[in-house]
C-alpha cells in the first residue's frame, strides 16, 4: 500500500508535489496501489517512484517525470502521457489501451507483455525498449523511433507505422502490419 504521507502530498497537487520533492525527496517515493485516476498530474516528479498497481486510468502525466519508476500492472488506461520521461521504468504488464504517449521517452522501458491497443504514440522515442509480447495492434507508430527494441510477439495488426524508425530492432515472431 502507498505510504500516506507521500499520498497526501501529492493529492495537494503537482506544484506542491514538486516543491516537497526538492526540499526533502524520498529516494523513491511509494505510490503503490494508489488510486489516482482522473487526477491531473501535469508535470509532476515521479521519478523512480514506485507506482505498481496503482490506478492511473484518466490521469493527466503529460510531461512527468517517470523516469525509472515501477509501473508493474499499473492501470494507465486513457492516461495523457504526451511528452514523458518514461526512460528505464518497469511497465511491466501494464495497461496503456488507448493512452496518449506521443513524443514520450520510452528509451530502454520495460514494456513485455504491456496492452497498449489503441493507443497513439506518435513521435515516441522507444530506442531499445523491451517490447516483447506487447499488444499493440491499431497503435499509432508513426514517427516514432523503435531501433534496437526487442519486439518479439509483438503485435502490430493495424498499426501506424509511416516514417517508423525500424533499424536493428529485433522483429522475431512479430505479428506484421496487415493492410
Amino acid at each position: 500500500m502507498a505510504n500516506e504521507r507521500h499520498l497526501a502530498v501529492l493529492k495537494e497537487g503537482t506544484a506542491d508535489w514538486n516543491a516537497w520533492r526538492l526540499e526533502s525527496p524520498p529516494n523513491c517515493p511509494d505510490l503503490r496501489k494508489a488510486l489516482l485516476y482522473q487526477m491531473n498530474l501535469e508535470g509532476a516528479n515521479l521519478k523512480c517512484a514506485d507506482l505498481r498497481e496503482a490506478n492511473l486510468f484518466c490521469a493527466n502525466l503529460a510531461g512527468a517525470n517517470l523516469a525509472g519508476a515501477n509501473l508493474v500492472a499499473a492501470d494507465l488506461r486513457q492516461a495523457n502521457l504526451a511528452g514523458a520521461n518514461l526512460e528505464g521504468a518497469n511497465m511491466l504488464s501494464v495497461d496503456l489501451r488507448e493512452a496518449n504517449l506521443a513524443g514520450a521517452n520510452l528509451v530502454a522501458a520495460n514494456l513485455r507483455i504491456a496492452y497498449l491497443r489503441g493507443s497513439d504514440m506518435q513521435g515516441a522515442d522507444l530506442r531499445t525498449a523491451n517490447l516483447h509480447g506487447v499488444d499493440m495492434a491499431k497503435v499509432n507508430l508513426s514517427r516514432a523511433d523503435l531501433r534496437g527494441a526487442a519486439l518479439k510477439t509483438t503485435n502490430l495488426v493495424g498499426a501506424n507505422l509511416q516514417e517508423t524508425k525500424l533499424g536493428d530492432a529485433n522483429p522475431e515472431g512479430v505479428t506484421p502490419q496487415l493492410g
